[in-house]
């Protein structure tokens, strides 16, 4: 009996591997399971298998391959949203190089595994022979029948929901999983075309008044930054001696609109018409030069191609650009400090006009180590968590040079600095924990990032508890520049105790920040 069931298994161990692999696609995907689509997918690869190997060779492969090249990445971040598709066509060499090496080794090892499993498939799919006659015919004819109609079940039950016919939306994650992919690069297209032509555009912006308080403002976009891992928030090691002690004011409130650079800022940067539609003309660039003000932006952010970020975008509406890097083949890693000197050539120019800096830095961008000019020397947690907490002790150590270059200069000022979002928790509790792009499922620690306004008439260090929506920083940020505009709320101040109603964008919508899941820092007990 038992040799009957071991010759069972052995002849059809090509079936029931294929099915066990059929499983597997749609975890391996971030597609969702269902088990009528795992039953459409089994049916395809059989189909194709019955029909001809090399049919099913092709087909298999390239689903094989992509679940071999995509899980490493499925495994840390989900499947990828249309955000992150973006961050792919806006990622240059070096931030590729840095991405792939910020992955855990054991995704490439289960990654390795799938490609073993997967070729054992196809050795045994090469092995196997399917009679070509009537009944055989037939039953292959059923199951393409019920393939076909399991995969077109959902797009076709959706169809007066969706108003059009969607792959994405079949359960069936071999044809899900393209469809949805391609949606996402043609949104990605869409909205960076509009984005394009918007920004270019005539700004609709009313200026009323404008009354400067200071000569010089710099606002610093800091880069993966969450509050609670900063000494000034109250974690436990000591990364931030100069925000400790400034003279200035801490929010501490400030919730990001996004969990990633792109959907944060121009989110946070232009002015929207409810929750999707973005006036991309007004924004706040063109509203201080509306308002007279000198503008430069200097960047150590890549810069793809011939300025197609939109970052890059709006960077490129100032009177004076610089990038450090060009984000082609020859991208280095560059250490923030490179802007000192480009910040402090543009400062010592005297100007009759206002002015505005925008210092976009790489900050604590993933990849921790590669972002620091001396060696770890914190020992907190495990090595990437340590290394993290030191490029926040790097950052401020920038802040401190940026302070006294403005003081040394003689002219009043203002700093404005923030973090574009934050990170949350990786593999918690593992020897493998870090912190990652909260582009799938972000909780509460992906939005909750520092916000400090230091002034040169500042004399007194002070923390305002209030919590404030990046969605309104146009409004703040005209409060700060003197700057009174029909459409904007001419008495919205960021140190102001009032708080707002936060919502954030999920990579999909708008919800309730408050719903999010709690993610607390890593301890050493």
């Amino acid at each position: 009996m038992i040799l009957k069931i071991i010759l069972f298994f052995k002849q059809y161990a090509f079936e029931w591997l294929l099915m066990l692999f059929s499983v597997g696609i749609p975890f391996a995907l971030d597609m969702g399971p269902a088990f009528y689509g795992i039953l459409a997918t089994f049916f395809i690869f059989l189909t194709l298998r019955r029909l001809s190997y090399w049919s099913f060779f092709v087909v298999f492969l390239f689903v094989l391959i992509t679940c071999v090249l995509f899980l490493p990445q499925i495994i840390w971040f989900g499947h990828p949203p249309v955000t992150m598709i973006g961050a792919f066509f806006e990622t240059d060499l070096q931030e590729s190089k840095e991405f792939v090496q910020s992955l855990p080794l054991y995704s490439y090892a289960i990654s390795l595994l799938t490609l073993l499993f997967g070729g054992y498939i196809l050795y045994l799919g090469k092995k196997k022979t399917y009679l070509h006659n009537k009944k055989q015919n037939l039953i292959t004819a059923v199951i393409a029948i019920l393939a076909i109609g399991l995969t077109l079940y959902r797009p076709l039950a959706k169809m007066k929901e969706y108003q059009a016919f969607k792959w994405s939306a079949s359960r069936t994650a071999i044809i899900s999983f393209y469809a949805s992919i391609y949606d996402n690069i043609q949104e990605y297209q869409a909205l960076k075309e509009e984005l394009s032509k918007g920004i270019e555009g005539t700004p609709t912006w009313q200026i009323t008044a404008t009354q400067p308080p200071y000569q010089n403002y710099v606002l610093i976009i800091g880069e993966s930054v969450r509050k609670d891992y900063m000494h000034l928030y109250g974690f436990p090691e000591e990364n931030t001696p100069f925000l400790d002690k400034a003279y200035g004011t801490v929010i501490d409130g400030y919730t990001a609109t996004a969990p990633n650079t792109t959907a944060s800022l121009l989110r946070s940067f232009m002015q929207m018409k409810g929750d999707k539609d973005f006036i991309y003309a007004n924004n706040l660039i063109s509203l201080a030069k509306n308002a007279g003000f000198e503008t430069f932006w200097l960047s150590n952010q890549g810069l793809t191609g011939e300025f197609d970020t939109p970052i890059a975008k709006l960077a490129f509406l100032c009177d004076h650009k610089e990038f450090t890097k060009k984000g082609d083949y020859a991208s280095m890693n560059y250490h923030d400090s490179i802007l000192l000197p480009l910040f402090s050539k543009y400062l010592h120019k005297k100007s009759h006009s206002p002015r505005l800096f925008i210092l976009h830095i790489m900050g604590s961008h993933v990849n921790f180590e590669s972002r620091l000019e001396h060696p770890i020397h914190y020992n907190y947690y495990n090595r990437k968590i340590s290394a993290y907490i030191q490029t926040i002790e790097q950052t401020d150590t920038l802040l401190k040079d940026i302070h006294e270059l403005l003081q040394k200069n003689g002219d009043s000022f203002s700093i404005l600095y923030f973090s574009d979002h934050g990170l949350m928790t990786q593999d918690r509790n593992s020897m493998f924990t870090s912190l990652t792009h909260g582009d799938t499922n972000p909780n509460k620690a992906c939005y909750q990032v520092p916000f400090v306004l230091l002034s040169s008439d500042d004399t007194q260090h002070k923390v305002v508890k209030a919590n404030k929506s990046a969605f309104r920083f146009l409004d703040g940020f005209a409060h700060w520049l003197g700057i009174q505009e029909a459409s904007l709320r001419s008495d919205y101040d960021f140190l102001s105790p009032k708080n707002d109603t936060l919502k954030v964008f999920n990579q999909y919508e708008n919800v309730p920040f408050e719903g999010l899941e709690e993610d607390e820092i890593m301890t050493n007990n």
